[in-house]
């Protein structure tokens, strides 16, 4: 009888909510290294935040989409068949973001440069440098610094639909440069441009933004300002424990510059 109680006892404990494994269920786009249904665990940044998640004991799932479908599932807290998503990664914070999510700590950061071709390359040190010239950039992506400059007239900023569309129109000279984060440009190049292609490229280290991407959790979850508590606080302790830069380290040793 002893036992019984104590086998009661102990499976009413472990079903009681604090003890309860749950759940969260987070949108994405393709955006590899970082991002991808195709690499392992998602890519990198899909890693870290699981490993964040489960050191509270919370699980991920991820639904891969267009980046616009991606984002409109995670503001309104819904998707097809009114399946319910919790947010999505991985985002710049903006302040017409903020109106409809409340955002992480940075997952992961990365440099914002300037890739253009070697017959034209871009050297500069100043935005005023910039004068004149027509910089692309991909219709999901947001551009503060660029677009508070284009607003000025010192710069064209052209949108184009994908990375595809923005290499092929630098390499057929239709724009002077590409604004891109410098691992996943060069990631690209590495797998979809070819070796002549890649040789006409360069860049400069000059720094257009240094980009922080975050998750985003919707406002129309209440519980989500719970998620986002137990999500910095696991993302903490991979840091503490020297476990986040390990995965970051990992990513860059698996990275080949087309360009060196």
């Amino acid at each position: 009888m002893g036992i019984f109680c104590l086998l009661v006892s102990l499976l009413s404990a472990f079903s009681h909510p604090a003890f309860a494994v749950k759940n969260i269920n987070l949108t994405s786009g393709e955006w590899p290294p970082y991002l991808s249904i195709d690499l392992a665990k998602g890519g990198i940044a899909a890693q870290i935040v699981s490993e964040a998640f489960a050191q509270q004991g919370i699980k991920t799932y991820y639904g891969y989409y267009p980046w616009k479908r991606s984002f409109e599932y995670a503001r309104r807290g819904f998707g097809a068949a009114n399946f319910r998503w919790h947010g999505s990664l991985a985002w710049i914070e903006t302040e017409q973001r903020k109106q409809h999510f409340w955002f992480s700590e940075p997952i992961v950061s990365d440099k914002e440069i300037l890739f253009s071709l070697k017959s034209n390359p871009i050297h500069w040190q100043t935005i005023e440098d910039l004068r004149g010239i027509s910089i692309g950039g991909t219709v999901a992506a947001v551009y503060p610094t660029l677009e508070k400059t284009a607003e000025k007239e010192l710069i064209s900023l052209e949108i184009a639909g994908d990375y595809q569309s923005l290499f092929k129109r630098l390499l057929y000279q239709r724009i002077d440069a590409i604004a891109l984060t410098k691992t996943v440009a060069l990631h690209y190049m590495t797998n979809h441009l070819s070796e002549a292609e890649t040789q006409q490229i360069t860049y400069s280290e000059t720094l257009v933004e240094q980009r922080h991407f975050r998750l985003m959790l919707s406002k129309k979850h209440s519980e989500n300002q719970h998620y986002l508590q137990q999500f910095n606080q696991g993302l903490q302790k991979l840091k503490t424990s020297g476990r986040y830069a390990e995965l970051l380290e990992q990513l860059e040793s698996r990275l080949d510059s087309p360009l060196n």
